[in-house]
């Protein structure tokens, strides 16, 4: 499941990555920071493994189409 699939998920939508890509320009919100997003809050694992990765870029335009495009990483739980 590519992180593009998850956010489709999650908010029960079947959004194209141009259509995501215009939302978070619009609305502001850089991939570092979609985690703050009331419904991509499960996602922080997989937003912290791509700014970690060597893909992670200051063009936020870039950083969008890769990591809608990257695998995502399942939030673990230590317990």
């Amino acid at each position: 499941m590519t992180n593009l699939d998850k956010m489709n998920e999650l908010v029960g939508s079947n959004a194209p990555k141009e259509e995501i890509k215009t939302w978070a320009y619009m609305n502001r919100v850089p991939v570092s920071c979609l985690h703050f997003e009331e419904k991509f809050e499960a996602m922080e694992q997989s937003i912290d493994h791509f700014i970690a990765s060597d893909n992670y870029g200051s063009d936020e335009h870039e950083n969008w189409d890769q990591f809608l495009d990257a695998e995502y990483i399942e939030e673990i739980n230590h317990e």
